[in-house]
């Protein structure tokens, strides 16, 4: 077992979380950041958690302190809290000084409702860039399939930094190739057909800020040779002006497309690329290829919406391919939540969609083809999912008989 300090460069790695829920109004969601740490070595590092005091107000704008110890028992984890000051707290209706509380408990102090989420989270994770990086003026490369969160990662970044100017977000597959060299330097009146005024670019607007250049990959190669001299000089020129001017201006690129692969194939430039992934390089992992993450999107949906889902639906998303990641299953859960009758929400014909996806849908956003032999293996997976893991049900709804569904499924491991 390795025993970690108060070094505050781990302290913020780690955190546990709960949510306090007013009578009236939104949650709060508070992060509980260690100051000890117990690593274990083990598939997925845990640790044991201090001791915590929390204070809530009151009816009379009091403070109820309260005492939260993380606690472990075998495989589990639960909270023990307890109230210091002796004012009792309601658990599952019944008046109490202390309780052994899991995820997804509710207690009622006062006019405050706490709700707890045990599960401990590397924060790190989704954020894996050194601070040093982040308060820098270094480029920053964001690799990533649609909807994985490149530009979240990107306002994040620009948020942490000690940049002053605003965050510009350029979104360059969305101008035509005439237009993206206006959209970036700008241009001045009667620059060409259309110019009836001088116009300020993203560089100039993004000036002691951030600049988030999204969709590089779809830069035209002649547009990448002058981006790149203004990456060596800080200087440009607007379309059609002879004047150089100057920025100081921080970008962050985000591609789609693996951007090596497109300088092997000619469409991108080889020092462009190695000029903008000099920073730093981050790659975020689609969601079927980042399970724990899935899991903890959906842990931070139910605690939002106050819904629950079945152990059924859960373990159902969790097979699912969700080929626009985040995005995808963000909107499909906000779906499932306006049509679903009270706070369980459970499986639907709303799921059945996501079986069937178009496969050039589904083939347009994998980047790697995948052999028939895996292609039957994740359908063969997904209707057994559906019917609850009955192999019988399975075996019906794909016309094959139980021994062959136990066959495919079994060359799995």
């Amino acid at each position: 077992m390795k025993a970690i300090g108060q070094d505050l460069q781990d302290a913020v790695k780690y955190y546990s979380k709960f949510t306090l829920t007013p009578l009236y109004g939104q949650d709060k969601e508070i992060k509980l950041n260690r100051t000890h740490y117990l690593i274990k070595g083990s598939t997925h590092d845990s640790f044991e958690q201090d001791n915590y005091t929390l204070f809530l107000p009151a009816f009379n704008s009091e403070e109820i302190e309260l005492s939260l110890n993380w606690k472990k028992f075998g495989s589990g984890h639960f909270f023990f809290l307890e109230s210091l000051n002796e004012i009792p707290f309601r658990h599952n209706g019944s008046l109490v000084l202390s309780s052994i509380i899991s995820r997804g408990d509710q207690l009622d102090i006062g006019h405050n409702r706490l709700r707890f989420d045990i599960s401990t989270t590397l924060q790190e994770d989704e954020f894996d860039l050194d601070e040093r990086i982040v308060d820098s003026n270094l480029n920053i490369l964001i690799e990533g399939e649609t909807g994985t969160g490149k530009s979240y990662l990107a306002r994040e970044v620009h948020k942490r930094s000690r940049r002053v100017g605003p965050f510009v977000h350029l979104n360059l597959a969305s101008f035509s190739p005439s237009l993206v060299e206006s959209e970036i330097f700008g241009h001045i009146k009667g620059a060409f057909t259309g110019a009836i005024s001088n116009k300020v670019g993203a560089l100039k607007e993004a000036n002691f800020g951030t600049l988030f250049l999204d969709e590089i990959d779809s830069l035209p190669l002649e547009l990448q040779t002058k981006l790149l001299l203004f990456l060596d000089s800080k200087t440009f020129r607007a379309v059609g002006s002879n004047k150089e001017e100057s920025v100081d201006v921080r970008i962050i690129f985000a591609s789609g497309r693996n951007l090596m692969r497109l300088v092997e194939e000619g469409t991108f430039r080889k020092d462009m690329y190695f000029r903008i992934s000099s920073g730093s390089f981050k790659r975020l992992a689609p969601l079927r290829e980042d399970r724990r993450k899935l899991a903890t999107l959906i842990n931070e949906f139910e605690i939002k919406q106050d819904c629950i889902l079945t152990r059924r639906l859960r373990e159902f998303y969790m097979k699912v391919d969700w080929p626009g990641n985040i995005r995808q299953l963000m909107g499909h859960l906000n779906k499932k939540a306006v049509l679903s009758n009270g706070r369980k929400v459970d499986y639907d014909f709303l799921d059945d969609e996501l079986m069937f996806l178009p496969a050039e849908l589904k083939s347009d956003l994998y980047e790697n083809t995948i052999t028939y032999r895996e292609l039957k293996l994740k359908y063969f997976n997904t209707v057994l999912a559906r019917v609850n893991g009955d192999y019988r049900s399975a075996a019906k709804k794909l016309d094959v008989s139980i021994n062959t569904v136990k066959n495919v499924l079994s060359k799995a491991s």
